[in-house]
């Protein structure tokens, strides 16, 4: 619980999650954590432990004071999909925004995402929605067997970005990683049309 509150805190001070949203959760034994509803809005992600909500697989909540995430769901699909997810991170990182609004992929930029290929786009459709963990499963499915070695992630359309790993640092590393691609995209891009 600490070590996911901790993650958290430090990708809102990264600008990798906002007030407005965004939820991470790990998978440990047969439990999924998750931080709680209102982490960004009434909390800073400043998350304590005591507040992560504790759930079987199917969704039941075993303990924690915090309500679940509006996007609970997505979560449990992933899991449920993919024995091999230890962590999710759900997050509306700053400059991976700008490609989510704009409803464009993002490529790899330097060594350190070449692995993950191009983030594809899912399905535009409502947040906190079953077709929305629907959406997010099938956009993943495709690169399932990378699981075994890295994150896997994809962008949801004016929304943010959704990264599954083997475990929540894994998943934390990749999003790091791809929000740095955005950032190095939009600055080649300001230089390119600067020359």
């Amino acid at each position: 619980k600490r070590h996911l509150c901790d993650l958290a805190a430090l990708a809102y001070d990264r600008r990798l999650l906002d007030s407005a949203g965004g939820n991470f959760s790990l998978r440990y034994e047969d439990l999924i954590l998750c931080t709680p509803r209102y982490s960004g809005s009434k909390r800073q992600w400043r998350v304590q432990p005591h507040e992560v909500v504790v759930m079987n697989g199917g969704g039941q909540v075993l303990e924690g004071e915090g309500e679940t995430s509006r996007e609970t769901r997505m979560h449990l699909a992933i899991y449920q999909t993919f024995a091999e997810a230890g962590g999710v991170c759900h997050a509306h990182p700053y400059n991976a925004l700008i490609f989510a609004n704009l409803r464009r992929p993002i490529p790899p930029t330097s060594e350190q995402t070449e692995k993950y290929g191009t983030i594809e786009l899912t399905e535009a459709v409502p947040a906190h929605s079953e077709a929305l963990a629907k959406t997010v499963v099938e956009t993943l499915l495709p690169k399932r067997e990378k699981l075994a070695k890295h994150a896997i992630a994809c962008l949801i359309p004016y929304h943010g970005i959704t990264v599954a790993g083997r475990d929540i640092d894994d998943a934390y590393d990749a999003l790091e990683r791809i929000d740095t691609s955005c950032h190095i995209l939009v600055a080649r891009a300001t230089l390119l049309s600067a020359t």
